[in-house]
């Protein structure tokens, strides 16, 4: 079975954490990794992380997490930006 990378969005809310995004990278690792290394986020969570983004691999029907990182608005609206735009050139350019 192929592995699939994928990017949630989660927030803090007074009931526990809720994911509200999740963006499928595809099943190529050398890609979905290129694509997370452009973002932006902090690896140091804490218990006050509000926002944070999970870069996860299901590998057989079992979600792995890859990377966490807890992201401000600002790094959130700048990260949509840029999966969305990663997942366009994946999904409709062709290789040189």
């Amino acid at each position: 079975m192929e592995n699939l990378f994928y990017i949630t969005f989660s927030i803090k809310t007074i009931t526990g954490i809720d994911s509200y995004a999740t963006y499928n990278l595809g099943d190529n690792e050398e890609k979905a990794m290129a694509v997370f290394k452009l973002l932006k986020g902090s690896p140091e969570l804490s218990s006050q992380s509000v926002l944070t983004m999970d870069f996860t691999v299901m590998n057989d029907g079992i979600p792995l997490p890859i990377k966490m990182l807890e992201c401000t608005f600002d790094d959130i609206m700048y990260n949509t930006r840029i999966i969305t735009r990663e997942i366009f050139k994946n999904l409709n350019l062709e290789e040189s």
